[in-house]
């Protein structure tokens, strides 16, 4: 297959639920559709596919009937990507580079892409779909009720600290229990691992979030290679309540920054609902003072977050919350003024 296609085909491994490569002469991958979702009752279905011919990847599904050339695919599946896959294809088809000797086509294809190399690491533990049913870190994940096509995009790491210092040496202490954690990946628009959070299953831990960043020059921000940012699209506190939105990011952090955020204008700033908490209000004066358009929710809602409010209502109903109640300018400040209780 020609090199721009399968770089793409590789981005979208990390991101396609269940993708497996059956061959790579020719190349076939499976996986549950992204354009119908594939089988409501079996999770386990997958009639996706990407599949090699006269040296072009094509998408096909048996359960949708969609089909058509990978671009065409992935202008519909994530606009910016497919910018991106034309553009190199049409900078490709203008160079005039020597082709590869045939030892190295040989080796490309035989052997992991380099363009995935960054995300090597997450090959050594399991994602949380990938579990048993009855795995207590996939239990854990069904409790929080995040949504099931989402599970493919969390890992379960047994070992964490051992894991974290095997891809950046002594960034962890050792210790003479290590602990497991769930791992949630930062990648970019690219589906490059730039750095992640390990989240602890232990509701009494000292350290529930250990955000850890393999390239210190990207923002700390969850859901860059998922958010399309030509349309409104919110930015969240907790990397976890992102997955219940349909268009969201989350920060590591939540100071506010707009780095690593494009089209600013389309953001939708969504704080904690913690009136009595200063910091938080604090935060939430600095984005009405930058013009940015935020989230103050509703007196009676009770819910700290959007992790707690899944547990009685649907995604549905909580966007529409938001909807409802998203302010910007002089009529932020009034609700927020009416809002905060410190």
């Amino acid at each position: 297959m020609n090199h721009v296609d399968l770089k793409y085909c590789g981005i979208l491994s990390s991101r396609l639920e269940q993708y497996t490569v059956k061959s790579h002469l020719p190349y076939r991958a499976n996986f549950r559709c992204a354009m119908c979702g594939d089988s409501e009752k079996s999770k386990l279905k997958k009639r996706g596919w990407l599949l090699e011919k006269n040296n072009t990847a094509f998408y096909y599904c048996h359960n949708c009937g969609y089909k058509g050339h990978l671009g065409q695919f992935l202008q519909d599946y994530s606009p910016p990507l497919g910018d991106e896959y034309l553009t190199e294809t049409f900078l490709d088809r203008k160079s005039h580079k020597r082709p590869p000797k045939k030892t190295g086509l040989e080796t490309l294809k035989m052997s992991p892409p380099k363009f995935r190399r960054s995300d090597s690491h997450l090959k050594r533990i399991k994602r949380i779909s990938q579990l048993k049913v009855d795995h207590p870190a996939r239990r854990y994940v069904e409790s929080r009720k995040i949504p099931t096509e989402k599970h493919y995009m969390l890992y379960y790491a047994p070992a964490f600290v051992k894991w974290t210092n095997s891809i950046i040496p002594g960034k962890l202490e050792e210790r003479s229990r290590d602990e497991p954690r769930l791992i949630i990946p930062f990648l970019d628009h690219k589906g490059h691992m730039f750095g992640f959070a390990g989240r602890s299953f232990d509701p009494k831990a000292s350290l529930r979030y250990i955000t850890i960043m393999i390239d210190e020059d990207m923002p700390k921000i969850f859901g860059l290679n998922m958010v399309d940012f030509t349309k409104d699209y919110y930015v969240v506190e907790g990397q976890i309540d992102s997955l219940y939105l349909k268009n969201a990011c989350a920060m590591a952090g939540s100071d506010g920054s707009i780095a690593g955020l494009q089209n600013d204008d389309n953001a939708v700033f969504v704080y904690d609902n913690e009136p009595r908490n200063k910091a938080i209000v604090g935060k939430m004066e600095k984005v009405i003072r930058r013009g940015n358009k935020i989230v103050i929710w509703p007196h009676y809602l009770l819910d700290n977050d959007i992790g707690d409010m899944i547990q009685t209502r649907t995604s549905p109903e909580i966007e529409k919350i938001m909807r409802q109640c998203t302010f910007s300018g002089p009529e932020a400040e009034l609700e927020l003024s009416m809002w905060r209780k410190c």
